[in-house]
Order: structure tokens, then sequence, then C-alpha cells
């Protein structure tokens, strides 16, 4: 029970960046929930950029995963990586992600 975090971190980054690595390879804009919400010009470059974009966000739980790996009393610090990485994989995302200008 103690690897319990870590086993679910990471199994739960490993399908968010598997699920990335396919958008981002077949360029398929429709394996994306709700693609026709998003305004796209270019739904190869929509479907590339977010791949990326889930990528970046599954790292978070793959490093909190790996640093509660460490030791039972880096758990806070563990989800604080958490919480925080993926905030910040958001906001690289919504860097990243193209703008329509109209």
């Amino acid at each position: 029970m103690e690897y319990a975090y870590s086993i679910l971190m990471f199994i739960f980054g490993a399908a968010i960046f598997l699920y990335g690595l396919l958008v981002m390879l077949t360029k398929d804009h429709k394996l994306i929930m709700r693609h026709w919400a998003a305004k796209m010009t270019d739904p190869k470059l929509y479907a590339r950029q977010f791949g990326k974009v889930l990528m970046i966000v599954s790292t978070a739980p793959l490093v909190s995963g790996l640093v509660a790996l460490i030791g039972e009393k880096l758990m806070i610090p563990a989800v604080i990586i958490l919480i925080g990485g993926v905030i910040g994989g958001i906001v690289i995302g919504i860097q990243i992600m193209p703008k329509d200008e109209e």
C-alpha cells in the first residue's frame, strides 16, 4: 500500500503521455474530445500541438510519482509537484496552442 500513489501516478501519467503521442503522431483531430467545438483553421496542426501539450502535462504525474516513490515523508511535496506541474503544463499549453486570428 505504500507504493499505491506512485503506481497510480505512473499509470495515469503514462496513459496521458500515450494518448498525447497517439494524437500527435496520427494528427487526427477526431481523437480529441469535443473536436467540433474547437475553432481550428488547420486540424493537423491543432492535433499535433494538442498532443504536445498533453505530453507536457503528463510529466507532472510522472515526476510526482517518482518523488513519492523516494520516501513516505515526501508525499506533501509530491502532491504540490502534481498540482504545480499540471497548472504549469496548462500555462505552457496555452502558449503553444495555435491562435486563430480573425
